[in-house]
This record gives C-alpha cells, sequence and structure tokens, in this order.
C-alpha cells in the first residue's frame, strides 16, 4: 500500500522560539500547509535591514489510520526563494533543539534552477543555487523536475502561494489545496506555475556519488615516534566533508590496541591524539597527528574519508551522481529544478520502541514474543517506566506524559494518548513472566512515526520589502 497525501501531516514542534531550546519533540498541533507564515514568521523591516538567521523544526508525520509504513521517504525543496531569503532544510533528531542541532548542524541542503540544459544520459548536474554554500550529501539522493510552467497569464487577483486552476487560457484562483495535477496547480511568482502534466511533465531520483575512500594506506609507525610523517590524501577533488556521519577517520595501532583519530569541519583531529590538522580543501596534512602513544613498529596508519560529491564555480554546482547513474530524461533549464533530499535513517517511517530495560531479580518479559505494540497516530517521543507496586500491579509514566495509569500483569495495558485517541503503546499481558516485586521497573522509549526536519531561512542585509515569498516541500513515499 502506497502511503496517500491524506496519510500525512505535518507537525509542530513542543517549542517554537528564536533562542536555543526552539525545536525539540513532536508536538500534537499541525502545521498547515498552503497558509501563509505558518512555519516562518513574517520578515520585519528591522531583521531585513540587519539581516537575520532563523531556524524552525518540522515534523513530517506517517498518520495512516491502517499502521502501514512509510518507506523510502524523501522530503525536498520544490523550488527556491522568490524573494530576497534563502531557504535550507537538513535532518534533526526526534528531540534535538537549536543550540545541539548547531553544535552538530546537518547537512544544508536546498534546490536550484537547472543551469545547463540536459538531454539525457549526462552523469553530472549543473544547478544555479542562490548561495554557494548549499550542500549534497554523499551518496544521497537528488530530485530533479520540470513540473513548472513559465511565461503563463494569471489573473491579477492571484498572489504567491495561491492555488490556481487552468482554463481559457488562463491560470484563476481556487481554494487551498494540495493538488497540483494539472489543470491545478500552485502559483509561484513571476508567471510561472507549479503543476504536474501527465505526459509533459518529469520527474526523477538520482543517487548522488558516495566519493568513499576506505583505508588509504597514509604512514607506517615505528614504535617510538608518536608523529610519523603521513602522505596526503590521495583521493580529494572537491573538498574533505567534515559533517557528522562523513568525517574523515585516521586508524593506527598502537600497544597492539586499534585507536582512532577523527576530524572536524576545521580539519583539527580528536581522539586518540594530542594534536594534528588537515587542509580539508586539499587533503594536504597541516600539522602531522601526534599520537597518544607511539603507533607500533611497521603498522600501517590508515585514512577513511569522503571528497565531496559537488563542486561550485560561482553560485553553480556541479553535482557528480554515482557511477552508472545517468540522467533518464530531457530537461530545459527554463523550467527545471533540482534539489538534495532528507532522507531517514532506516528508510522507514514507523513508530519504534528503543532502550529496553528491565531491571528485577527474577522478573521477565518476553519483549520478542510479544512486542510493544504501537500505533502511527498514538506513539510519542517519551521515556516510559513500568514501577510494580506488588506481585501483580504496577504504576506507568512518561517523562513527558507524566502518569497514564496503573495495570496489572494479568491484562494488557493501553494507555490512550489525549490528543490523538490511539494508544500510547499496548503492552501485552502474555509477556509476563518470573516474580516481579514491589520497587522493580520496566523502563524503554518510544519514538513517533515522523521525519524531523530542520528549515534555515537566512535573510542578507538590505534584502528589499517583498509582499509574498514562498518555500515549497516535496515529499516522496511508498
Amino acid at each position: 500500500m502506497t502511503i496517500a497525501i491524506s496519510d500525512v501531516k505535518f507537525r509542530k514542534p513542543v517549542t517554537i522560539t528564536d533562542t536555543g531550546v526552539n525545536g525539540g519533540r513532536k508536538s500534537s498541533v499541525q502545521r498547515l500547509t498552503n497558509v501563509r507564515h505558518s512555519l516562518f514568521p513574517r520578515v520585519t523591516k528591522a531583521e531585513r535591514t540587519a539581516g537575520v538567521t532563523r531556524y524552525r523544526k518540522d515534523f513530517w508525520c506517517n498518520e495512516n489510520a491502517l499502521d502501514e509504513i512509510a518507506y523510502d521517504v524523501l522530503l525536498y525543496i520544490e523550488f527556491p526563494s522568490n524573494g530576497g531569503d534563502r531557504f535550507y532544510i537538513g535532518r534533526g533528531t526526534q528531540s534535538d533543539i537549536q543550540s545541539e542541532m548547531l553544535l552538530d548542524p546537518p547537512i544544508w541542503g536546498g534546490c536550484g534552477k537547472l543551469n545547463s540544459s540536459l538531454v539525457g544520459g549526462e552523469g553530472s548536474v549543473d544547478l544555479l543555487m542562490e548561495a554557494d554554500d548549499f550542500e549534497f550529501r554523499n551518496g544521497g539522493i537528488l530530485h530533479l523536475s520540470d513540473k513548472f510552467k513559465t511565461g503563463q497569464t494569471v489573473d491579477s487577483d492571484v498572489q504567491i502561494g495561491d492555488s490556481v486552476t487552468y482554463s481559457g487560457g488562463t491560470w484563476s484562483k481556487i481554494a487551498s489545496t494540495t493538488d497540483i495535477i494539472y489543470p491545478n496547480g500552485v502559483y509561484v511568482g513571476s508567471n510561472v506555475v507549479m503543476t504536474n502534466e501527465t505526459g509533459v511533465s518529469n520527474e526523477e531520483f538520482l543517487t548522488i556519488a558516495e566519493n568513499l575512500t576506505t583505508d588509504e594506506d597514509i604512514g607506517n609507525g615505528n614504535g617510538s615516534s608518536t608523529s610519523p610523517a603521513l602522505t596526503d590524501l590521495a583521493n580529494v577533488t572537491n573538498g574533505l566533508v567534515g559533517k557528522a556521519g562523513f568525517q574523515p577517520v585516521i586508524t593506527a595501532t598502537c600497544g597492539g590496541t586499534q585507536r582512532t583519530v577523527t576530524i572536524d569541519e576545521n580539519g583539527d583531529c580528536s581522539g586518540y591524539c594530542s594534536a594534528g590538522q588537515i587542509n580539508m580543501d586539499t587533503g594536504v596534512w597541516i600539522t602531522d597527528i601526534t599520537w597518544t602513544t607511539a603507533p607500533d613498529n611497521a603498522t600501517d596508519i590508515l585514512a577513511t574519508y569522503y571528497d565531496k560529491p559537488y563542486s561550485y564555480s560561482g553560485n553553480v554546482a556541479t553535482v557528480e551522481l554515482e557511477s552508472g547513474v545517468t540522467v533518464a530524461n530531457a530537461y530545459s533549464s527554463t523550467n527545471t529544478y533540482g534539489a538534495d533530499c532528507v532522507e531517514n535513517d532506516d528508510d522507514e517511517v514507523k513508530p519504534l520502541v528503543s532502550n529496553w530495560n528491565e531491571n528485577s531479580v527474577s522478573g521477565t518479559y518476553d519483549e520478542t514474543s510479544y512486542p510493544l505494540a504501537l500505533n502511527n497516530d498514538g506513539a510519542e517521543e517519551d521515556q516510559w517506566t513500568i514501577t510494580f507496586t506488588s506481585a501483580t500491579a504496577f504504576t506507568v509514566s512518561g517523562l513527558y506524559a507524566g502518569s497514564v495509569g496503573t495495570g496489572s500483569i494479568s491484562a494488557d495495558f493501553i494507555p490512550i494518548n489525549p490528543n490523538t485517541g490511539q494508544p500510547f503503546f499496548t503492552l501485552l499481558s502474555a509477556g509476563w513472566g518470573g516474580t516481579w516485586a514491589n520497587g522493580e521497573t520496566l523502563q524503554f522509549r518510544t519514538h513517533p512515526a515522523a521525519l524531523p526536519v530542520w528549515w534555515k531561512e537566512i535573510v542578507p542585509a538590505a534584502t528589499a520589502a517583498e509582499n509574498n515569498n514562498l518555500s515549497i516541500m516535496g515529499w516522496y513515499a511508498e
């Protein structure tokens, strides 16, 4: 079964503010689409004059009533900002707040206009971005589409972001809708309408080059020097990636134990070392690593790293595709846009349970045969504690939900989420075993069927006033 548009809701985080505590867990408040300022507030004159960078967190939620899993979910920006600001999106976690996110920022992707027309068969794509700081993830997905009609005749009362329909050679305003199947669409400004016309519009998802080098031999230990000479990295063309999950890692055997050094976005080394720095643009060592103890004699020092899968010439990003992957369709540069996609970690968006911990001398719960049952529209991000008050009775509370009642091992426990009317979870009585005692606990975490994403808006100083602006998030799921 394919996840339908009606199954998906966007939900706001518990905290919305321009401070470090912005973000956090998913709330029950829906963020309405096709509504002005539902994500970012209106930019004030003072902010336009001085410039401002603002962040907002968003949750793409799978609320399919049959608890179907959403597979291969991709989120992406469909169209660049038509104002003086620009928008980026990056992967969040179920609970991170702005201050935590900024300590280890995500890969900030975005959308650009096709810079050079494509005939099909190309192994790279040139996109004109609004700035040269948009990123593309190694091994990620590039969304490419020409769902835009240019030079259109549009009624005078139509504003940017309005839903429109085509009739008699003119696009006219209609009630807000998510339907963009031709003859319906959305007006994005400058006489351009976003609409998906069968047999005319093209759309594809292309795998971006991974550019991974593993275990490159860059030096040898001699058993005495803590700073053996290192060879510059051989496969750095576009620059090393320093984002979490893609950071360069250097390994050496010291005292018979494999040790690791990790390199951050600035090229600084940390881990089993006291010094070391590399030029992230070239892979050339500025300072050789000083290991805490000397690498063993005649052992290899190995480097694993990613080279960026894109390069910039001005604001034009050339995005490399994975070997063997080529563009399938022909695209005109006049009406085609491409964007880096945000993906879920395990290609599924469904409710999950983790951190199962039974604290009992002889009591048990068989979570393998009787797993915790979760609902798409009931599970929340929470830490749950079941505390026994006798051999058979217990209380249940969530770190955020608070007390959700009392139960007994002789009956299924089904606490209801008051915001949705569906269970937070279902704990089956058949799973209990052994003998539980007063004060013993069972703890676990639940996670919602949601994909968290951070938005970043940059308003450069001296940005001109504008009547309307627009950010369009597209999504794909199976």
